[in-house]
């Protein structure tokens, strides 16, 4: 009885994984005019790639026995507390000062940013649960099981997040904003890597990536922006990139391979 639920459930994944495959390929070899707005159409068809792409990588992970990677953990209160530093982070990644100073202007139809969060929304979904639920969570159970051994898993994962932006030159970006980019990649899958291990929730991880992107990008993917990098910009955030970075030390230290064993150990049941 046994072995024909394991055998039923495989199929049932097996057949998860095919119908998503099925459709991403679909999205990519037809074309369909979902919307007027050409990137709305593309935006919205990248984001259905990546929630099934997502899909497919938690399904796996399921199977192998890593779902308590998916579960909801609390207390909420203070795993919110402990993410604020980063969304303040995420927060400051908007133009602030350049919209005060009415130098942002939204070319797009306002529909668009909506459609541009649920692209933020996808792609936090999908990379965090290949870098962050995937690659750490092995590099956690290869390297040693010490605070040393954790260090390493969190620069490890994350300096492979960073080089994989390189690809972005491919796709028309400058060198010097891909080297930019693949800077702060690393520096935020650090930080991310570190609010995942201290609230043992990946979803906020998630929530975090996304909402970076979001603030980050939005103006410049669907408008315009007048100089972004004003003085004021700039020590700002200088200033919160090192009061962050030292809170996040500080987290990392306090945490023991015996606090996020949890994480990296396969369920049997």
């Amino acid at each position: 009885m046994l072995i024909m639920k394991e055998r039923r459930k495989t199929i049932i994944e097996a057949l998860c994984i095919f119908l998503c495959l099925l459709v991403i390929v679909i999205i990519e070899i037809v074309d369909i005019p979902l919307f007027s707005n050409q990137i709305a159409t593309t935006m919205l068809e990248d984001s259905i790639s990546r929630i099934l792409g997502g899909i497919i990588f938690m399904i796996i992970l399921i199977s192998y026995g890593y779902k308590t990677l998916f579960k909801f953990k609390g207390p909420f209160l203070i795993s919110l507390l402990i993410i604020i530093p980063s969304l303040i982070i995420s927060i400051n990644n908007f133009p602030i000062v350049a919209f005060l100073g009415d130098r942002t202007q939204l070319i797009e139809p306002t529909y668009t940013v909506y459609i541009f969060l649920l692209e933020c929304l996808s792609t936090g979904f999908f990379e965090e649960i290949v870098f962050r639920g995937l690659i750490f969570v092995v590099l956690l159970q290869k390297l040693p099981q010490t605070q040393k051994g954790i260090l390493l898993a969190v620069i490890y994962s994350s300096a492979l997040f960073g080089a994989i932006h390189i690809f972005n030159m491919f796709a028309g970006a400058s060198f010097g904003n891909t080297t930019l980019q693949v800077g702060y990649s690393f520096l935020m899958g650090m930080m991310w890597a570190i609010v995942f291990l201290k609230t043992k929730n990946i979803w906020i991880a998630m929530f975090l990536h996304a909402t970076y992107n979001f603030f980050g990008q939005v103006m410049f993917a669907l408008g315009t922006v007048d100089g972004r990098y004003d003085i004021i910009t700039v020590i700002v955030t200088v200033l919160l990139a090192i009061l962050v970075a030292l809170y996040m030390i500080y987290i990392l230290r306090k945490i023991t391979s015996e606090d996020i064993k949890d994480l990296y150990t396969p369920s049997l049941t």
